[in-house]
């Protein structure tokens, strides 16, 4: 039995953003819950469930009735790809005709290979956490991952993504200058990589919010010729 999508919540929804992707002004739907336990991850009560539920039908009708506004909708969470609810989503935006970009760690391979054969998402941002090794990505996760399924969906981006991003979110203290070579190795120096440095906001571990901030100079310095969001 088909799901519907008016049976599903949000944890949050922006109406309108200029920040979530680049040159577009998009509707953010975030979706709860996460597979990670990233200390810093900056979206607390998607990641703990304490997100309040917003209904989804209301969310699509909002898209729908500003539509020609918009120039896409950015899918974000907590983990999508562990969401429920992600298939019927993406169906019922791609019916809006925008463009729909999806946030995701990585983790499941299986279901973003799903995702993108159905050509469900236009763009995909991945976050790369750490190096591709299991203690170096249980550092920075809090829980284990299977390095396999990091590059497995490392290359079903780079094969089935009409446009993608990896990205890693630069925190110092947990990650070290090799760590960031490590993964510029492992991505074979790929020009779609973008390391963003960390800001000490509504972090899952009180501890960070008294984290200092990192200097996108400092990242420059480490990676010349990556490109550095600040």
């Amino acid at each position: 039995m088909g799901m519907d999508i008016d049976d599903f919540c949000a944890g949050g929804y922006l109406p309108a953003s200029f920040l979530d992707w680049e040159g577009h002004v998009a509707a953010v739907i975030f979706v709860s819950g996460c597979n990670f336990s990233c200390p810093w991850c900056h979206n607390r009560d998607l990641v703990l469930g304490t997100a309040p539920d917003l209904p989804m039908g209301d969310i699509l009708a909002d898209i729908r009735r500003r539509g020609k506004f918009l120039d896409g909708v950015v899918v974000s969470g907590g983990e999508p790809c562990m969401w429920p609810g992600i298939k019927p989503l993406l169906m019922a935006l791609k019916e809006t005709g925008l463009p729909v970009k999806l946030d995701t760690n990585g983790s499941l391979p299986d279901v973003l290979f799903e995702l993108l054969a159905g050509k469900l998402v236009d763009f995909v941002a991945m976050d790369v956490k750490a190096p591709f090794d299991a203690a170096a990505l249980k550092k920075v996760t809090g829980v284990d991952v299977s390095p396999d399924d990091i590059r497995k969906s490392v290359s079903l981006i780079r094969s089935h993504a009409p446009d993608y991003e990896f990205r890693t979110t630069y925190v110092s203290g947990l990650l070290t200058k090799d760590d960031l070579l490590s993964v510029r190795e492992s991505l074979d120096d790929d020009s779609h990589w973008v390391v963003q440095c960390f800001r000490p906001v509504n972090c899952l571990d009180d501890s960070y919010l008294n984290h200092p901030a990192d200097s996108a100079d400092s990242v420059k310095e480490m990676l010349p010729g990556i490109s550095v969001r600040g």
